[in-house]
């Protein structure tokens, strides 16, 4: 049974913010978009970038690794 990578992604992402019934996960392509509440984009990345490229790395290992699929965290004022 294979693990769907946006489920995966959208597991991560709740365990580390304060509001997790407010993170949404989108796919755009190649690309999940990570969506959280205003104010919890910080807690996703992480100090350096540690909890982001963590949730990109499992999300790699979770999919099918001819699909090459990105994670990026999709900000509400459109920054990213």
């Amino acid at each position: 049974m294979k693990t769907d990578p946006a489920d995966v992604a959208l597991y991560l992402a709740q365990s580390v913010v304060d509001q997790p019934s407010l993170v949404r996960v989108s796919r755009r392509g190649q690309t999940l978009l990570i969506h959280v509440a205003p104010g919890e984009e910080g807690r996703v990345i992480g100090r350096g970038g540690r909890v982001i490229q963590a949730i990109r790395t499992v999300v790699r290992v979770a999919s099918d690794p001819r699909e090459r699929l990105t994670v990026d965290l999709d900000s509400p004022r459109g920054e990213r």
